[in-house]
């Protein structure tokens, strides 16, 4: 057994050393695609233009509303069904979700303070409401919140993958649909709120496992009312 004690340690070390590697690696990408798209590209431009027109503003405006709370709702939701069902993986990744969601969106009030850019409806006659020219457009913050929503429900219960994505990629086009974005905004704002969301539920995945097994324990031990 001495023999393969090293081996062993060996191996935690690279485990532990991957699950740091791994994260840093996926926000240093997410700071990568943040940087190269600090400026309006001229296809972001004309697909806003294309898109930010009636009837498809007030639409829009209506839709991002509406997907944003079927989001919270549905992850809201989950949180109750898998407390309920006592499945206390998927209830510890959902809070980890949320939580790293909160912290992706705090990140990026930060960079839509520093980069302070105009949203895209003060320089074009949309014919909808505009958000306050100190509102700043670039990344987008429902877009984020979105996505980071979708990678928290995502990676908890994996089929919810295909109704949590399609619902955030729907959230962030009818914010173009709006006016109050360009499709870059939504682009980082994606990247974000999903990578970023991921990065932190991949570094701390072991923590996650380790209080699941440990609430399972507690709630085993605590007897039912009657």
């Amino acid at each position: 057994m001495a023999d393969y004690a090293p081996c062993e340690k060996c191996e935690d070390i690279l485990g532990k050393t991957r699950q740091i590697v791994g994260p840093v690696l996926i926000w240093l990408l997410v700071a990568a695609v943040i940087g190269a798209l600090t400026d309006v590209p001229p296809w972001s431009a004309d697909l806003f233009e294309t898109m930010a027109v009636e009837p498809w503003v007030g639409i829009g405006q209506f839709l991002s509303s509406v997907v944003m709370i079927a989001l919270i709702l549905v992850y809201l939701g989950m949180l109750l069904k898998t407390w309920i069902a006592k499945d206390h993986k998927p209830f510890i990744r959902l809070i980890f979700g949320a939580v790293a969601t909160t912290v992706a969106y705090g990140v990026n009030l930060l960079l839509k303070s520093d980069f302070g850019m105009i949203r895209p409806c003060h320089d074009f006659a949309t014919g909808g409401a505009c958000p306050a020219i100190d509102n700043f457009s670039y990344p987008s913050n429902h877009t984020v919140i979105a996505f980071g929503l979708a990678m928290g429900l995502a990676f908890a219960i994996p089929w919810l993958t295909y109704l949590a994505f399609p619902l955030a990629i729907l959230a962030g086009v009818s914010r173009v649909m709006a006016g109050h974005h360009y499709p870059h905004d939504i682009v980082v704002g994606a990247v974000l709120g999903t990578l970023g969301v991921l990065g932190a539920l991949l570094m701390f995945v072991k923590v996650q496992d380790s209080l699941a097994e440990k609430l399972t324990e507690s709630r085993q031990k605590t007897p039912e009312k009657a």
